[in-house]
Order: C-alpha cells, then structure tokens, then sequence
C-alpha cells in the first residue's frame, strides 16, 4: 500500500503543459503556432521569445540568464519556443539559428538578435520597455 501511495505522489507532481506557463521561472513554454498567437499577440507589455534547442549550448549557457530576467521583469512576458516541439512557430518565424530572440510589442515583431549576445538582449528590453536594468540583480 505506501508503494502505491508513493507512486500516486510521485505521479501528481508532474506538471501538466498548461501549468507550465506558472513555474516559478515565470517563462511560458510555447508549444505551439496557435499558443503562440494567443500568449504573444497584441499585448501593450513587451514579450520577449527564447527561440532554443535542447542540445544547443550556447541555449543552455544563456537559459538561467533568461529566467532571472523574467523574474525580475514582471512588467516584460517571457516565453521560451523549443525549435525541435514547435517546428511551425519556428517556421513560421524564419528561425535558422539558436538561441534566436524576438521582441514582440501590440502583436508585432519589433527586433530580432540571433546568437546568446547578452549585452543586446539587456539593451534590447531596456530599449522596448523603458525598464532600467542597472537596478535589478540580474547575474
């Protein structure tokens, strides 16, 4: 009986993919064409797309970076796209190098910085959203 118990446990704390846009990195998880144009499309805030591949390492390198920021930036979306799962949003968006960024505003791709330039991307949102980041703890 606590075999079973235990397996139960073990088995409800997995996420399901629609809660995963509420783990505690606040990145959503884009699955999906359709998720996308939902979660990205026509927001005042700006959003900012990790466009990754798991065995891509400057992608790994740059990952937690990407999670502090959106820890930190509650006024800025962050949404994570994984190129291998969600092959049409990377179609879709012409996406031929990881890790690539694209900065959205009110539905509408706005800039675009390929490679894990860091320097760029903390200009980029600055730039976009008015945030200053030399306030926040962000390394």
């Amino acid at each position: 009986m606590l075999r079973t118990a235990t397996r139960f446990n073990r088995v409800s704390r997995v996420a399901s993919p629609a809660l995963r846009r509420f783990n505690s990195s606040k990145v959503i998880e884009i699955e999906n064409l359709k998720q996308f144009q939902s979660t990205i499309g026509n927001k005042d805030k700006l959003s900012v797309v990790d466009f990754y591949a798991t065995w891509c390492g400057p992608c790994k390198a740059v990952a937690p970076i990407f999670d502090k920021l959106a820890q930190e930036l509650p006024e800025v979306e962050f949404a994570r796209v994984d190129v291998d799962k969600a092959e049409d949003v990377a179609h879709e968006y012409a996406i031929l190098a990881m890790p690539t960024f694209l900065m959205f505003q009110n539905g509408e791709k706005i800039e675009s910085i390929v490679g894990a330039n860091l320097g760029k991307i903390f200009s980029s949102i600055q730039k976009h959203s008015g945030v200053d980041l030399s306030t926040k703890n962000l390394r």
